[in-house]
């Protein structure tokens, strides 16, 4: 037990002397994982403010020049999404320059609405509440010469590099001004017809109320949740990157002492070879957690200084700080494991960037995992930085207590022991 504990002891020693005589790659442990956070929560602010405040220039065309027309448009105008555009260099629009313009990718939209659009309308409304009427109905109201027209026509021309999702949301508020001017116009037939049928001339009807008030908020027990934002975000997906990226050193560092015999020599101290790999183990582990800390820390203090959002931590200190042990321990034994694994630093290099970033991508930190296909959603699951993030974002948006980090504890927990448990076995070979 000695032996074990001045071999763990030396080690640590070892590898601490080592990256404090590096001092430049000892900076950059810290520097660029404060570069990504800082670059990425930048990025994503600025284009979440870009959605918020600027209103999509929008090409409109109105051939209908009556109720459901003027009134298509006007709400676009009214709309704090929107910003109608009817003329160009001084000249109205027409179809042919507005299709020639957003296929030119000058402009994204173009929206159509074709002449008698509000005559349509009208007349099959009433068409529908004609057929309705018993047979015996009165006369004067002329339901044989009613028939049933085309729908009202709206056409909306998209850039074709236009993104589904954009085509969506467009089509969805379209559907929306749409359905407020059919109401109208339904009120204006209704009116007529029971004037012919009653004799009843209907008042007219005040400024329309809302019906439906639909209030968004966040499901959570806790009132004093933290609103998602950017850098609510940002801030963990990047530091449980950075704090992975750890392997492409630690395996490195691996490699460099069994190519120049250091490791063969390391084997002749008495004690258990378990010792030398908790101690290299436990060194960066040192370093994770402190890049963890650097980049909560960029979070509450440095981001709010550019303008950006301020990461809540929440209230929960002891949780926070727990799952951050578990995500350290796990990247820092899943270092050891590429570096005893591979037979070169290339090969440690290459493979231990690219299957981070492949966890990365699968853990949601690139694409949130609610917007994967069914398949890869369960594929996620097996990715270390799906618990880590999952994790986090509890903390951070759910208030989540230690007790309710059980699962991603025991995962990450599991994952730093079995690649341990190889490391050592192989190490031992």
């Amino acid at each position: 037990m000695f032996a074990f504990i001045n071999r763990y002891l030396a080690s640590v020693r070892k590898e601490r002397l080592l990256l404090q005589r590096d001092t430049a790659g000892l900076a950059m442990l810290f520097l660029m994982p404060a570069a990504l956070v800082l670059i990425m929560t930048l990025l994503q602010d600025s284009t979440f403010r870009v959605l918020e405040e600027k209103k999509i220039p929008v090409l409109v065309v109105n051939y209908d020049q009556d109720t459901f027309g003027l009134n298509i448009v006007e709400g676009l105008k009214h709309s704090r999404f929107f910003e109608v555009i009817d003329s160009l260099n001084g000249m109205v629009l027409n179809e042919l320059t507005l299709r020639g313009e957003v296929a030119a990718g000058n402009f994204q939209i173009g929206i159509v609405v074709r002449e008698g659009a509000s005559n349509s309308i009208r007349n099959n409304m009433r068409y529908n509440m004609m057929q309705q009427l018993p047979q015996e109905s009165p006369s004067g109201l002329e339901i044989d010469t009613l028939r049933l027209e085309s729908p009202a026509k709206v056409d909306v021309y998209f850039d074709p590099v236009t993104k589904n999702s954009f085509k969506q949301a467009i089509i969805s508020a379209l559907r929306q001004f749409s359905s407020m001017v059919e109401a109208k116009v339904m009120f204006g037939v209704y009116a007529g017809f029971i004037n012919e049928l009653l004799e009843i001339q209907l008042k007219e009807p005040e400024a329309p109320r809302l019906l439906v008030d639909i209030k968004e908020q966040y499901a959570t027990h806790d009132d004093d949740v933290a609103i998602p934002n950017a850098t609510q975000h940002n801030v963990p997906a990047w530091a449980v990157f950075a704090m992975f990226f750890i392997v492409v050193p630690l395996a490195g560092n691996l490699i460099k002492e069994r190519e120049s015999g250091v490791s063969l020599r390391l084997r002749t101290m008495p004690g258990a070879h378990l010792a030398t790999i908790l101690g290299k183990m436990t060194t960066y582990f040192v370093v994770v957690f402190l890049q963890a800390l650097l980049m909560l820390f960029i979070g509450i203090y440095l981001l709010p200084q550019l303008g950006l959002h301020q990461l809540d931590p929440g209230n929960n200190y002891i949780a926070l700080a727990v799952l951050t042990v578990f995500i350290a321990l796990a990247a820092t034994g899943y270092g050891i494991l590429v570096g005893t694994l591979a037979g070169s630093q290339e090969q440690a290099s290459i493979f231990g960037s690219i299957s981070v970033v492949i966890l990365a991508a699968l853990g949601g930190v690139w694409i949130p995992t609610f917007m994967m296909g069914e398949v890869m959603q369960v594929v996620t699951l097996f990715s270390p930085l799906n618990w880590s993030l999952a994790g986090y974002y509890d903390i951070f948006l759910r208030n989540a207590e230690i007790s309710q980090l059980w699962p991603y504890l025991l995962s990450l927990g599991g994952f730093a022991f079995l690649c341990i448990l190889v490391s050592w076995f192989k190490r031992d070979r």
